[in-house]
């Protein structure tokens, strides 16, 4: 074998060892952001749920008020829009699927069975149409 047969041999080694680190680390970056979302997802339904709960608790007697009336609809879309975004990231794959199942499979289901969401999600026309998705792929149970 020859001087330059060897440095070849050497650098194709070398380069597939870098190749397999790179493969790793990309593995290992991408798990990290894909847990960054799922973090981001939390935050936000908590905070749109603890908006929409403080809202109903502390103005549940003036609720026929417009003004009142209007920020209480702004909060029940901004906390449907959470879950919906939260949904179109698991459709996406942009989050570990059996996680987001996990942690999610109750809640999904509770606010589609809600009677005051009901309507949102009975429409063929509904604006949530990632959550609908997932709750039919976790819940149809003519699949």
């Amino acid at each position: 074998m020859e001087t330059s047969d060897i440095i070849t041999l050497i650098l194709g080694i070398a380069s597939t060892i870098t190749a397999c680190g790179t493969i790793l680390l990309s593995f290992r970056y991408n798990k990290l952001v894909q847990g960054q979302v799922e973090m981001q997802i939390r935050e936000r339904i908590t905070n749109a749920r603890i908006r929409y709960e403080d809202l109903i608790i502390n103005h549940k007697d003036a609720l026929n008020d417009e003004l009142i009336k209007f920020v209480y609809e702004s909060t029940k879309e901004e906390f449907l829009n959470a879950y919906d975004e939260a949904c179109q990231k698991y459709l996406d794959k942009k989050v570990d699927k059996e996680r987001f199942k996990k942690s999610y499979f109750t809640e999904i289901q509770s606010i589609v069975k809600n009677e005051n969401f009901k309507p949102k999600y009975d429409t063929q026309s509904t604006p949530y149409k990632a959550t609908v998705k997932v709750y039919n792929e976790w819940f149809d149970l003519e699949k």
